[in-house]
């Protein structure tokens, strides 16, 4: 995956096995290998066009609140996170880094209902960032397996309760009672 960086310092051509990377000049936008922007970034070469800063998040915070529909997010915003926090916490800015650990996860609590809906039509999930987009397919195939068992059951109307893996029906195991839920979780 790609991601763009700003140049800011020059960078002669380098010969790497098979590529090159460079030559850039001071000031240049490009377009590199995640890992390529890393090494550029840690070395204080180059630095993200996205910025992962505690008042962007903030902003996308505000937006993600203020909108129904789930807003789209660059496709590597999860490794750029990532990696903004690894270079924070290398540079002893352990603080900094904490506090943008704790407003992407906020950020991940507003949209991980959206994302559940989306699970639902994951054909109508455009412009999420590829970690979302495997979260969509994992509850999607999920759903549609639940959605397969619950129907065969339906289809046996009559027959012994649906077997549990160890051979004893659920029906067994539960009893009558209707909150077979780990304990803790409150039931409706």
């Amino acid at each position: 995956m790609k991601t763009k960086v700003h140049i800011l310092k020059e960078v002669p051509e380098i010969k790497l096995v098979r590529r090159q990377l460079g030559s850039f000049a001071r000031g240049d936008e490009v377009e590199l290998w995640t890992w390529d922007a890393i090494v550029l970034e840690r070395h204080g070469v180059a630095e993200s066009v996205q910025k992962l800063e505690p008042a962007e998040l903030r902003k996308l915070i505000l937006a993600e609140e203020r909108n129904l529909s789930i807003e789209p997010l660059p496709d590597d915003f999860y490794r750029l996170a990532a990696q903004r926090i690894s270079i924070l916490r290398e540079a002893g800015k352990s603080k900094r880094a904490d506090e943008l650990r704790e407003q992407i996860l906020a950020l991940v609590e507003i949209r991980l209902p959206k994302l559940l809906r989306l699970a639902l039509s994951p054909g109508e999930a455009l412009d999420l960032p590829v970690e979302e987009h495997f979260l969509i397919n994992r509850l999607a195939d999920t759903l549609d397996g639940w959605i397969e068992r619950l129907s065969a059951l339906l289809e046996r109307s009559g027959e012994e309760v649906e077997k549990h893996e160890p051979g004893k029906s659920v029906q067994r195991i539960a009893g009558d009672e209707t909150n077979i839920q780990k304990s803790g979780i409150p039931s409706p």
